[in-house]
């Protein structure tokens, strides 16, 4: 079943090439990392581990990971899907081999799995690669899941292919759930128990971000500030709302920082701001003097969580599932999100006891929340608590590389 997969989907690229040739050609987005992207990985020492993550998230909860391999002078090279995500390692781990990850196509698998001399597969959180994991499999290699999760979302879909994906599961030598509930799905998706654990969040282990720097404080401009962070679509307009509700009452100096989840929609963000009337600029650009600021780059979202009075975690106005809740009670902040946080459940069981979370049912609670907890002077305090007490559940990364190091010397 799995050969077959491998057939199909390259014949399947061979067929879309020309028109994926033309849509590169003329877009500078798909053109960005194409050679990258088609390319086997580069020859190296071996046995060599191999990293995958997603993006941003993935790639920041893969660090303390990468440090412990680079530490015992282990082979080890990281790629990630988007490019945003390849900047953030290359920035934080200079010494860190780290490049795009070739697409999952069978010829450019095996090539990478051979010229890199892959010994362990460690595939970060939800990156399940089918034509990678059989490569490295075929090659005698071990492919671990590390963080693994399989959202509310993505559980049905997996489940109507369970046939295949039980096969491709046997293949997986390891996989470290995030959570008991992403365990059972794995094991439900036909995952042999014995090759089931439970990791936890490997979230928790990254280290907090550090304050912001004197430019970034320029760039900004001065408090208090409502940050918005990771937000989509329709979220934008939502707390622009809320926001001038408590502008035209108890909080007349409240600027508005909104972070969107894809800074590419920075300008489209900052365009329906300005047609709202309110002064808006990019952070990248200065927007000291401006009442609303749209950050247009990655990196700083992190640190700027320190400056800001009142947090929004955007992706639970939207459905989209929530992101990461951790970042801004370690940063000492309480967090406003909606109702939709499917993907961020065993975050939300951790932090909601700590009473550092204010869910609201739609968009019509964010003002009514964001006031009360504007009236509170001590409305950080749970949060800054909260700190010592998030320490004690560390250890997911540790647990990584317990399950990694057990892989390369098997």
């Amino acid at each position: 079943m799995i050969a077959l997969y491998g057939l199909l989907s390259g014949l399947l690229a061979l067929v879309c090439a020309p028109v994926a040739l033309v849509a590169a050609a003329v877009s500078p987005r798909i053109r960005r990392g194409l050679g990258e992207r088609l390319r086997p990985l580069e020859r190296g020492p071996g046995p060599a581990v191999w990293v995958h993550a997603a993006s941003v998230g993935e790639a920041e909860a893969a660090v303390p990971l990468l440090e412990a391999l680079l530490e015992r002078e282990i082979p080890v090279l990281a790629t990630t899907l988007t490019t945003s995500g390849r900047d953030r390692l290359r920035t934080r781990l200079p010494a860190l081999r780290v490049r795009l990850a070739p697409l999952d196509l069978p010829g450019l698998a095996h090539a990478s799995i051979r010229r890199a001399r892959v010994r362990v597969l460690a595939l970060i959180e939800t990156e399940i690669w089918p034509n990678s994991i059989a490569a490295c499999s075929a090659a005698g290699g071990r492919v671990v899941i590390l963080g693994g999760r399989l959202s509310d979302r993505s559980f049905p879909r997996y489940r109507r292919a369970r046939l295949f994906l039980r096969a491709l599961l046997h293949r997986v030598s390891r996989v470290g759930a995030r959570s008991g509930e992403d365990r059972d799905r794995f094991l439900a998706l036909g995952l042999p128990p014995d090759r089931a654990s439970l990791l936890g969040d490997l979230k928790l282990d990254r280290v907090p971000a550090p304050p912001p720097g004197a430019e970034l404080r320029a760039a900004v401009g001065p408090g208090p500030l409502l940050l918005a962070a990771s937000t989509h679509p329709g979220e934008e307009e939502a707390l622009l709302a809320a926001w001038r509700e408590l502008r035209a009452g108890e909080a007349p100096g409240l600027r508005l920082l909104l972070a969107p989840r894809h800074p590419e929609r920075a300008g489209e963000v900052a365009e329906a701001v300005r047609r709202s009337g309110a002064r808006v600029g990019l952070r990248s650009r200065g927007a000291s003097d401006c009442e609303v600021v749209v950050l247009d780059g990655l990196g700083e979202l992190a640190s700027l969580y320190g400056l800001a009075e009142l947090v929004f975690s955007g992706g639970t106005l939207a459905p989209v599932g929530g992101h990461n809740l951790i970042e801004p009670v370690q940063a000492g902040r309480v967090v406003v999100h909606g109702r939709h946080t499917e993907n961020q459940r065993a975050q939300v069981s951790l932090l909601a006891p700590l009473g550092v979370l204010h869910p609201v049912e739609d968009a019509n609670g964010l003002a009514p929340k964001l006031g009360a907890l504007w009236r509170d002077p001590q409305r950080n305090a749970p949060a800054v608590a909260a700190r010592d007490a998030l320490e004690a559940h560390r250890g997911a990364a540790a647990r990584a590389l317990e399950i990694v190091l057990e892989a390369l010397h098997a």
